[in-house]
């Protein structure tokens, strides 16, 4: 059977950043599994003569920049802050906008969509060095130098570096399920999931240690799901006292604790949903809700849809688009 993969066009144009145009090559278009190949087919568009990156390494478009509003999703890299993209990008990514595609921006991407108008209005992110610069130049943006990605009616945009693979991941389980970006990150041996509205590591400590303290806590939390948590044994479990705990995740994640808790629970519900035939009623048991119409209620909230909706959606889906 031939399966109809979404879209992704990559618009390219001199003095982007190397780094940002691999990494939807790498979490969205590259075949890691030979089974199911790729998730998406990604094609990178700009002049066919080659596009000079901020490296100066040239690469070679596919299809001329005209195809950008082709795509089902565009996605455009980091570009030079604070410089015009040029009037051809502008054109090409409001022509995609109006064609209805989704539009995403990894890092100073942003500053192009912003070029093009299509932030007018709405709340975005950048890598937090160029977070003021992107607000003084577009003051009709609400800019949040905090997020590590968001949306805003359609429109995506991440922080700065590594950032943008937690956006590709986030595209990737809106658009193929919890079981899906899970793989993905495995592949890519990177976090599984970081919620948008965490924090931009910008006074952390190095990225590893904070990494190896949240997966160990994570995976005590996996093992205490069915019961209630409070945060004196969450601060026990990572060997930290409540108000330390509450201190480093305010720094290291930009949450409370307990939210952080409850975005868990989701994404272990999200994993149900999708990989047994588990009752819902038993789902919210299992992921520590003592009522299901309290669980889904919650899950309604922060999925934008019901868990029978999101199932029905994804679960179907798994032998044909996710990787193994």
């Amino acid at each position: 059977m031939v399966v109809q993969r979404p879209t992704v066009t990559i618009p390219l144009v001199d003095g982007m950043t190397l780094f940002e145009i691999g990494m939807p090559l790498e979490a969205l278009g590259h075949t890691w599994d030979p089974d199911h190949g790729p998730l998406y087919d990604v094609t990178l568009c700009g002049d066919l003569r080659g596009v000079r990156t901020h490296t100066g390494a040239r690469l070679a478009p596919e299809r001329p920049l005209s195809a950008v509003p082709e795509g089902d999703t565009v996605l455009v890299p980091a570009v030079p802050p604070g410089r015009s993209v040029g009037p051809r990008l502008v054109r090409e990514l409001r022509r995609a906008a109006d064609r209805g595609a989704r539009i995403a921006a990894l890092c100073t991407g942003t500053f192009a969509l912003a070029e093009a108008g299509l932030l007018d209005g709405r709340r975005a992110t950048t890598h937090w060095r160029h977070a003021s610069l992107l607000q003084r130049m577009y003051p009709n943006i609400e800019v949040d130098a905090r997020a590590i990605y968001m949306e805003d009616d359609g429109i995506f945009t991440s922080a700065g570096s590594a950032a943008g693979l937690d956006l590709c991941l986030h595209l990737i389980r809106r658009d193929h399920g919890e079981r899906a970006a899970n793989a993905m990150a495995r592949y890519l041996v990177i976090a599984a999931h970081r919620d948008g509205g965490q924090a931009q590591y910008v006074h952390a400590e190095p990225l590893e240690d904070c990494a190896a303290w949240l997966d160990n806590l994570r995976a005590w939390l996996r093992e205490n799901l069915r019961r209630t948590v409070t945060l004196t044994e969450l601060g026990r479990a990572a060997n930290l006292s409540s108000r330390t705990l509450a201190r480093r995740f305010e720094r290291d994640v930009g949450t409370t604790p307990m939210r952080w808790v409850a975005t868990e629970r989701i994404a272990a519900a999200k994993e149900l949903l999708e990989a047994t035939d588990l009752t819902v009623d038993r789902i919210s048991f299992e992921v520590g809700y003592g009522s299901p119409v309290t669980f889904r209620t919650v899950f309604t909230q922060e999925v934008g849809i019901s868990p029978r909706r999101y199932r029905s959606r994804f679960a179907a889906r798994l032998d044909a688009a996710a990787p193994a």
